[in-house]
């Protein structure tokens, strides 16, 4: 029984992380298309969620997701070093480990 829980629970964690990336899709590509370049950041938040979601679940996800929007503002680039690339701030989803979201 509990083999079939962890199935059972692994799949609604899938279609969650479906759902979830589906919606920043179409984020991306019907809304965030039609606004000006506005975010401070490297890689964008849009993308940065979609990394956030794939490597670490919806839940988690959603909490870096929420802390990455509160801080894409200008004051970003005087806490994050600039990407010379894009001149933008630069905070990749590969800076979070499992370890420090604990």
């Amino acid at each position: 029984m509990k083999q079939s829980n962890r199935i059972s629970n692994s799949r609604e964690t899938s279609e969650f992380k479906l759902i979830s990336t589906k919606l920043i899709r179409i984020y991306q590509k019907f809304i965030s298309s039609q606004d000006s370049e506005v975010c401070n950041f490297t890689p964008s938040c849009s993308q940065f969620g979609m990394s956030a979601i794939q490597n670490f679940g919806v839940l988690q996800g959603v909490l870096l997701i929420t802390d990455r929007l509160c801080r894409c503002n200008g004051a970003a680039k005087f806490h994050y070093p600039i990407d010379l690339q894009t001149g933008l701030s630069f905070d990749p989803i590969d800076h979070y480990s499992h370890q420090s979201l604990r």
